[in-house]
C-alpha cells in the first residue's frame, strides 16, 4: 500500500517493486505513472474542487478576487485545483494569486500573508488541502480580512475551525475509512487472482456550518 508525497520522486521505488513482483495498491494521491501500480484508490479529488467552487458561488454570488494555495508536486491537490478553477470559469470570480503552499500550515500562512499584502480585497482563499487552508485562516485572522477560506480533507482540525464560525467556512470531506476498505478489498482480489478495478474513486462531500457537528468525531 503506497501513498506518495512526491508523485514523480517515487518512481524508482515503483520500478524496484515491479522488478520484485510485488503488487502495489496506490492510495489517496496518484503516482505520476499509474501503469506502474496495480490499482489506484482515491477520493474524487477533481469533484472535491468542484464542490468547493460551488460552495463559494453559493456563499458569494457576486464573485470577486480570490487566491489559491496549490501543491503541484501532489497529484491529488492538482486535481482539486483543476476542478475548482474549471467550475469557476465564466463566473465573476478572478484568481489574482496562486502559490505553492506545499500542503502545510506554515507555508500556507506565509503565502497568504504575502497575497493579502498585494491583494487586500480578496474575498476567498481556496486551499488544496485543510493543512495549508489552516495557514490561510491564521493569516486572514491576523490581517483582519473579511475573506473566507475553503479547504479539502474534512480533517479533524479543519472541522474544529469550521465549528468556530469564523473565516474557515467549508471543507470538501474525504473518507479515509472508505478508501482503506476499498484498498483492502482490492488487495485481496489481487492476491487471490480475482478481477479488480484498476481505478476506484470515493465521492467527497461538503462539510460546513450546517452539518459540521455531525462529523466532529475524528475522520469520516
Amino acid at each position: 500500500f503506497l501513498n506518495p508525497v512526491d508523485r514523480e520522486g517515487i518512481e524508482p521505488a515503483l520500478d524496484m517493486l515491479n522488478e520484485a513482483g510485488i503488487p502495489i495498491i496506490n492510495i489517496d494521491t496518484a503516482v505520476a505513472n499509474l501503469d506502474k501500480v496495480d490499482s489506484y484508490v482515491a477520493s474524487d479529488n477533481y469533484g472535491a474542487g468542484v464542490q468547493c467552487a460551488e460552495k463559494l458561488i453559493e456563499l458569494i454570488p457576486d464573485g470577486g478576487e480570490i487566491a489559491i494555495l496549490d501543491y503541484p508536486a501532489n497529484s491529488a491537490c492538482v486535481d482539486r485545483v483543476t476542478g475548482f478553477t474549471d467550475t469557476l470559469e465564466g463566473t465573476n470570480f478572478t484568481v489574482v494569486a496562486q502559490q505553492d503552499a506545499e500542503g502545510k500550515p506554515d507555508p500556507g500562512l506565509q503565502k497568504t500573508q504575502d497575497i493579502l499584502q498585494a491583494n487586500p480585497d480578496i474575498v476567498a482563499v481556496f486551499g488544496a488541502n485543510d493543512q495549508c487552508a489552516q495557514g490561510a485562516y491564521a493569516a486572514i485572522n491576523e490581517a483582519g480580512s473579511s475573506a473566507v477560506v475553503l479547504g479539502v480533507d474534512g480533517s479533524p482540525e479543519g472541522k474544529e475551525y469550521i465549528a468556530e464560525g469564523g473565516a474557515f467556512v467549508a471543507t470538501a470531506a474525504q473518507s479515509p475509512i472508505k478508501m482503506a476498505q476499498e484498498a483492502m478489498a482490492t488487495a485481496y482480489a489481487v492476491l487471490n487472482g480475482e478481477d479488480f478495478e484498476t481505478e476506484i474513486y470515493v465521492p467527497t462531500f461538503i462539510i460546513d456550518a450546517s452539518n459540521v457537528q455531525d462529523y466532529m468525531d475524528g475522520w469520516q
